[in-house]
């Protein structure tokens, strides 16, 4: 009995530092077709991890000596990192300022961040938002916004738990497209010379609607309007929609959060959201967004 119990104790050590690191591995790639399909090379593809609190990819980015998976948000413009994710790594403070990110107030101290790692790219020195205080719940420990995903195309593949990331993809997008549209997206304000949200047209039982993604939250979200149009309630607490089509794939029977604050998310443009599609869609499909011609695939 004493030698068993040693035993296990000592399993449970060696199992100990890879628990704490959750470094991932690479998939068995030849069991997944899109990769030679798509045409990516094994050194632009990506092992990522997911959980509970944080149902999106999340990416291994190294500062200095130290690593974190961060969480790829393309809604998101910058490099945010919730303060001491990386306490020992290089950091030279500027400024506070406050942020704004779906709906959610941050406190940031924004400075320079030395020697950064993230996708295969080096960046000697970055200049990141450190976050210090946050108006609701903030999990990831830290997003990796759309600056570092701009030029580049991007294959997620949550069933998986892998991404593709080119910045010269060998197969264009239009030839994959043979059985599935493409959609094209748009980061404009229609009132403002700067970015925004992601966002596409897809349709909610038939209702034309505009959507854009959410990594950091497993369900979808409707806003308060289009619920009550959907349910013809007042004040309804969720709806289950009956078919939610984007380009030519469609999901039947979604059930869905409603939010009522959706429309803030970008007050200065003229189209407010009507959905937020959320890891649960995002999660059961495979998601190519080509940055570099601003469409979008879904397989």
């Amino acid at each position: 009995m004493k030698k068993n119990a040693t035993t296990y104790v000592t399993f449970l050590l060696l199992m100990l530092p890879a628990a704490c690191s959750r470094e991932p591995a690479l998939p068995d790639l030849t069991s997944i077709p899109w990769i030679q399909q798509y045409g990516y090379g094994h050194d632009e593809l990506f092992p990522v991890i997911s959980g509970k609190t944080v149902p999106g990819p999340q990416i291994r980015v190294t500062a200095g000596n130290e690593r974190q998976f961060l969480l790829i948000d393309v809604n998101t413009i910058d490099l945010f990192i919730k303060e001491n994710a990386f306490p020992d790594a290089d950091f030279e403070p500027q400024r506070m300022s406050n942020r704004l990110i779906e709906n959610n107030e941050l406190m940031v101290e924004e400075g320079y961040l030395h020697n950064v790692k993230l996708l295969n790219a080096d960046f000697p020195i970055l200049y990141v938002a450190m976050i210090k205080q946050s108006s609701r719940s903030f999990h990831p420990k830290g997003i990796v916004g759309r600056n570092f995903l701009v030029g580049n195309q991007m294959t997620i593949d949550m069933r998986n738990n892998l991404i593709a990331f080119s910045g010269e993809p060998s197969v264009p997008l239009t030839d994959l497209a043979a059985d599935s549209s493409l959609i094209p997206f748009s980061t404009k304000n229609l009132n403002s010379e700067h970015d925004g949200l992601l966002k596409f047209h897809c349709r909610i039982n038939g209702r034309p609607t505009l959507a854009t993604l959410s990594t950091r939250n497993y369900t979808t979200r409707i806003s308060g309007d289009l619920a009550r149009v959907i349910t013809g309630k007042s004040t309804p607490a969720g709806v289950t929609l009956e078919s939610l089509q984007i380009g030519n794939r469609t999901i039947y029977g979604l059930k869905c959060a409603v939010s009522h604050d959706l429309i803030t998310l970008e007050p200065e443009n003229n189209e407010s959201i009507g959905i937020i599609i959320g890891m649960d869609v995002i999660g059961q499909h495979l998601w190519t967004i080509d940055f570099i011609n601003s469409q979008i695939l879904v397989e």
